[in-house]
């Protein structure tokens, strides 16, 4: 008896004496630092199981001594094996320990649902941050990811401007978070004004978009920018560095309800440049080409139904050379060209949901632009200041109607010193400086454009009509116009969407169209009438994989169009030069194809337009606009490789731009230079276009890191494709000048 007693008191006091340990720690994904909540964690061989709590964090109890086999073994992340020892240290026995479990793949391509994905305006297409980050040929640029997109003409290597349906490049405008700006590209086209990690999206707005923008006869490029969200993580950046630029980016999450994002780039392109411009005997790149843009957004929910956002945005671009031998064709072009051009906004917004049924937003973008070009005695100066109002109010009537209302303000105050020649151009020919007079001016004026839009959309069944109005004032001109705009849509099946709209567009005259010495004080706004119509179809029946095809015609037909004009006319019993009338139309048209298909390893875009455009004025009846191009195929494609490994490409195939050819000259004796003598207006064409890039990415996971290194090139096959025509001094003899060359972009991005 007496040894069974000491038996069990020597076990009962071993077993009490016995220390316990605990287990505990964090579980991120690795590289990101991203929490991940409700994850299943095991410990063999005892079979123990806990899960993760919304932060990461876990906890395993009452541990003994020992040697344990940890295993995570999640969806979408490789399996985590780890052996664990646990013992006593310094009478610690509670271990802390991150986790971090690694992706299958950092590389993983969105997936949308075309047919279902809810969009206000039926003519948007719309890239989000993935899309455009990731697609070859654009260097991760939206703007120039756009440019993929069916509708979009393919505008020269260089180019720094959007050309939508057959339009011109002034027919495009610009905004961000529906704001104008003046630009939306560096010098060169090579990359946008706005660090693509800074934006949510890029919409493109074609034929027959909605009441809410205007002033602009052939599309709009609208950039919204991205709500700052660090996450569970509280703060992250980036930084990048290539052969052309250097950037970086800080995110961060200041308390639960208000976070910033800051931004900026600066370009040295210049500097590869400025070496090559040094073999140049007749050029001298005195000030490389260089840009810099800060782009920074703040973010506060005030309370339940306020929410409070601003975004600061700057951008320069300078440049300078000096030809020390004149154009072959115009001997006065000589001599040193500089040109600095620069803006800023500051864009406050505040919404509130008033209630269930209704919300109200109001916005103000606030800033400068700077255009200045210096030709040594010639010169164009100008700053303005600008400043534009949006607001909305929203509010639903009943379940199948919605109305809003809302008002868009443009206002500028313009300060201009110029002189400069204007000569006579015509079919994209322009005769020689030296023909023309120097003609100055030093002027200020302001600018104000009012617009107030009406938006309705009434639900029945599959169907959805929404109609609208806006009634412009454009103050310069004295006009007032009332633009009806309309769009209907139908459900025909879950995965087939079909859609149509038309609208009245008015676009005000460009500034030095109306001036009284270099334009025309009487030019009056052109007009535009779109109409569209087309499908959106899915064929991948609620799989992730699969194709989907949209389709769209669309007709715009243009009056009223400011064109140059050579007549003299009496002003006040004096004859003097009309420079432009508003005798001018034409008329573009075409119908556009977008196909993808995607999978787990593939992303394949096919887009192609087929369009024709035209345009006629009092002298010629009938004729090819510039940007013509019939045929415009764009092929993109990614594929996924082992170990974080992306290959991406884009192929593209355009009909050449039609060009006017010069068929004969004349020798002005007065201004010792040929005068060139145009043939039919476009009636030739350049060589068709094509052009193949390359895109390879890499990247290394560490555990709070993420390292890329990408190769991007423009032009793999260096292809000379003809951009522009440089003829002899007597316009005799031409040859064709090259555009974008063989142009890699390689370079390193760190995430942290």
């Amino acid at each position: 008896m007496k040894l069974s007693l000491f038996l069990i008191l020597f076990t009962t006091s071993s077993v009490l004496l016995a220390k316990t340990f605990t287990y505990q720690g964090q579980l991120l994904e690795k590289g990101t630092q991203l929490p991940l909540k409700e994850a299943s964690i095991f410990l063999l061989p005892q079979k123990l199981k806990v899960q993760t709590d919304e932060k990461g964090y876990f906890k395993f109890n009452d541990l003994n001594e020992g040697e344990y086999q940890l295993i995570i073994n999640l969806s979408g992340y490789k399996k985590l094996e780890k052996q664990i020892l646990i013992f006593e240290t310094n009478g610690n026995i509670a271990l802390q320990n991150q986790l971090y479990l690694e992706k299958e793949t950092y590389l993983a391509f969105e997936t949308t649902v075309v047919g279902k994905k809810q969009k206000r305006d039926q003519t948007q297409k719309t890239l989000t941050q993935e899309q455009f980050l990731s697609m070859p040929g654009s260097g991760g640029d939206p703007v120039k990811a756009v440019q993929n997109l069916p509708g979009v003409n393919r505008v020269q290597g260089f180019s720094s401007q959007v050309v939508i349906q057959g339009g011109e490049p002034k027919d495009t405008a610009y905004n961000i978070d529906g704001h104008e700006i003046p630009i939306v590209f560096h010098f060169g086209g090579l990359t946008s004004v706005v660090m693509p990690e800074a934006l949510e999206q890029v919409d493109y707005f074609s034929a027959g978009y909605g009441a809410e923008y205007s002033r602009a006869t052939g599309g709009i490029i609208g950039l919204k920018t991205k709500k700052p969200d660090a996450g569970e993580r509280q703060k992250k950046s980036f930084f990048f560095a290539d052969n052309l630029k250097i950037g970086g980016l800080f995110e961060k999450n200041l308390d639960a309800n208000s976070s910033f994002l800051i931004s900026g780039r600066a370009s040295y392109v210049g500097l590869f440049l400025k070496e090559i411009a040094k073999d140049n005997e007749d050029f001298n790149l005195t000030v490389a080409p260089e840009f810099y843009d800060i782009t920074s957004v703040y973010h506060q929910k005030l309370n339940e139904t306020d929410d409070f956002n601003f975004i600061a945005l700057a951008s320069r671009d300078t440049l300078a050379f000096v030809l020390k031998e004149p154009l072959k064709t115009d001997p006065a072009f000589r001599g040193r060209f500089y040109n600095e051009t620069q803006f800023y906004r500051l864009i406050p917004s505040w919404s509130r949901k008033l209630d269930s049924d209704r919300n109200l937003k109001v916005s103000a973008g606030i800033g400068q632009n700077q255009l200045l070009v210096d030709l040594g005695e010639q010169y164009f100066n100008l700053q303005s200041d600008v400043l534009s109002l949006r607001g909305e109010y929203e509010q639903r009537f009943s379940p199948t109607w919605i109305n809003q209302w809302g008002v868009d303000n443009l206002y500028g105050n313009a300060k201009v010193k110029i002189k400069i020649v204007q000569p006579r151009s015509e079919g994209g020919v322009s005769n020689p400086f030296s023909t023309s007079e120097i003609k100055e001016r030093n002027v200020s004026g302001k600018l104000t454009n009012i617009g107030l839009f009406n938006r309705h959309e009434l639900s029945f069944s599959d169907w959805t009509l929404i109609p609208g109005a806006r009634v412009d004032r454009f103050k310069n001109s004295n006009e007032t116009y009332l633009s009806p705009r309309f769009a209907i849509k139908n459900q025909y099946h879950p995965d087939l969407l079909l859609k149509a709209a038309s609208g009245v567009y008015y676009q005000p005259p460009e500034p030095q169209e109306q001036d009284e010495v270099f334009g025309n004080p009487d030019i009056k706004s052109p007009r535009a009438i779109h109409f569209s119509a087309g499908f959106e179809k899915d064929f991948r029946e609620g799989s992730l994989e699969g194709i989907t095809w949209q389709m769209q015609f669309f007709d715009k037909w243009l009056d009223h169009l400011v064109v140059q004009s050579s007549e003299r006319v009496s002003k006040n019993g004096v004859l003097v030069d009309q420079n432009y009338n508003n005798k001018g139309g034409g008329r573009a048209y075409g119908i556009e194809n977008q196909w993808r298909w995607s999978n787990l390893v593939w992303d394949i875009w096919l887009s192609y337009t087929w369009s024709e455009s035209f345009r006629w004025n009092e002298l010629v009846p009938k004729y090819k606009h510039e940007y013509d191009q019939t045929h415009n195929l764009n092929l993109v494609g990614s594929k996924k490789l082992n170990n974080n490994w992306k290959v991406s490409s884009r192929f593209r195939y355009v009909t050449g731009n039609p060009f006017t050819p010069v068929t004969s000259s004349t020798f002005d004796s007065d201004n010792d230079v040929y005068v060139p003598g145009r043939g039919n207006l476009y009636s030739e064409r350049y060589r068709n276009f094509y052009q193949l890039d390359l895109r390879i990415d890499k990247k290394w996971i560490l555990d709070q890191e993420i390292w890329t290194l990408y190769l991007d090139i423009q032009n793999v096959l260096n292809t000379k494709n003809p951009e522009s025509i440089e003829y002899s001094y007597n316009y005799k003899d031409k040859e064709f000048v090259s555009g974008l060359p063989f142009l890699p972009a390689f370079g390193i991005k760190g995430e942290f």
